[in-house]
């Protein structure tokens, strides 16, 4: 089995400024891998979620879907500065 890095994230952390992440995509990887990846990884956290707060899987992925466009909403509105 072969495995290669799809996406990967480092954190820096330095006291007195928020935490800077950066996200490394390789340029190699197809757009259905990185869409796969990360629908992936909302599923893992949707269900995670359900579990830990005792509510439908449904529940918490209407919830959680609203979280993410908002997020969306403030990253993109903060991109604009």
């Amino acid at each position: 089995m072969k495995t290669r890095n799809i996406v990967t994230a480092n954190e820096f952390v330095k006291r007195g400024i928020d935490p800077q992440i950066n996200i490394n995509v390789p340029k190699d990887v197809e757009t259905n891998e990185l869409e796969f990846v990360i629908i992936r990884l909302l599923y893992f956290m949707t269900s995670n979620y359900a579990e830990v707060n005792k509510i439908s899987f449904e529940e918490a992925l209407e919830q959680y879907g609203k979280a993410v466009i908002t997020q969306i909403g403030v990253m993109h509105d903060a991109a604009k500065d």
